[in-house]
């Protein structure tokens, strides 16, 4: 018989995608052997309606440079296509249904820590192995205190990856651009290209 197949779901703006996410997406692939990566770009992130968000054609288009970098990276524009805020519970529902395989959800630290906050965030802790990786600049003591404790209370399968902290945000690159400011770097060469040449950020 064969092995399940993996696949991970890695949600988020991405506005603008940066090295960050690529770094997180490359190795939650290579350390826990996922078969498929799935970018799946937010329409609206129930925690940025006060910001305008690039339109999701762009965001989907410099997702699509970097897809070409691993053979497992895919993009997926269900959350874009359902409009309306995205809440990861329904999204995480639906590709449990869709794929005939395990599923895991990757995302951010900031975001790991805060999942109890969620819309159904502890069912999300409960029911799907999620993967994550450090910040930069912080020793995330008491953040490696939340996870334990979601890990006790939830039985939480939760995947810290063994990766150097990348220092890259996508505030930060908006406001580079915005200022005339460089950015190599920080972005992907493709991303750069497309910012560039679809004038995004001014």
């Amino acid at each position: 018989m064969s092995e399940k197949k993996k696949y991970g779901i890695y949600g988020g703006s991405f506005d603008p995608i940066h090295i960050g996410h690529v770094a997180l997406a490359d190795s939650a692939v290579r350390e826990c052997g996922l078969d498929k990566l799935i970018f799946m770009p937010a329409f609206v992130s129930p925690f940025k309606q006060n910001r305008k968000v690039t339109d999701g054609r762009d965001r989907c288009g410099m997702i699509k440079t970097v897809l070409g970098t691993n053979k497992a990276f895919r993009l997926s524009t269900y959350e874009l296509q359902r409009e309306g805020p995205s809440y990861t519970i329904e999204t995480l529902t639906h590709w449990r249904n869709m794929l005939d395989g395990d599923l895991y959800y990757v995302l951010g630290f900031d975001s790991v820590i805060q999942l109890d906050m969620w819309y159904k965030g502890e069912e999300i802790l409960r029911d799907y192995p999620l993967v994550t990786a450090r910040r930069p600049h912080t020793d995330d003591i008491e953040g490696m205190e939340i996870v334990e404790k979601f890990r006790r209370i939830y039985g939480s399968d939760i995947t810290v990856l063994e990766m150097p902290p990348v220092d890259a945000s996508s505030t930060v690159i908006r406001k580079l651009v915005s200022e005339g400011e460089p950015v190599s770097g920080l972005v992907p060469e493709g991303v750069e290209e497309y910012i560039i040449e679809h004038n995004l950020y001014r």
